[in-house]
């Protein structure tokens, strides 16, 4: 078995390369020492994540990504391998937002969507920024794999 990832785009504004966003996600799941696992990513409109904000949390606004983890629970502490073959979960992208902050951060397009993975791939397996402990943590680990993935977008 192997990483399976299953990705579309649903935002026909904003052009994607599947292939290498895959490819990144692949990466970063590997960086995190799991195989044998599929994830589902979606690209959507800032319009059409408002309304998965909104019936999924209760927050009526946009955001850039969204995770749906499938085990709910910590997968082994993060780090450990996984030896059966697993979904993980889904990911929803906000392209229109990505495409918004990479003015504000200073990315491109490709390597603020593979950023937005990185997050949700982090989510899917237990990472959590609900306070500043948890933020900090996701977010060290968010730079360290972004950083090994981000090669993938060449």
């Amino acid at each position: 078995m192997a990483i399976r990832i299953n990705s579309e785009n649903k935002n026909n504004k904003i052009k994607i390369d599947l292939t290498k966003i895959s490819k990144a996600a692949e990466n970063a799941l590997r960086a995190l020492n799991n195989r044998n696992c599929e994830v589902n990513i979606v690209f959507v409109s800032s319009q059409k994540m408002r309304v998965f904000n909104k019936r999924y949390f209760g927050k009526d606004l946009a955001t850039d990504v969204i995770a749906f983890p499938a085990v709910k629970d910590e997968i082994s502490n993060h780090e450990s391998r996984i030896t059966n073959y697993v979904f993980l979960g889904d990911i929803i992208i906000s392209t229109d937002r990505a495409k918004r902050n990479t003015k504000i951060y200073g990315l491109s397009v490709k390597e603020e969507i593979t950023l937005y993975v990185v997050h949700g791939i982090l989510h899917l397996v237990g990472y959590e920024d609900t306070d500043k402990e948890k933020f900090d943590r996701m977010k060290k680990k968010e730079d360290e794999i972004f950083k090994k993935v981000k090669r993938t977008l060449r």
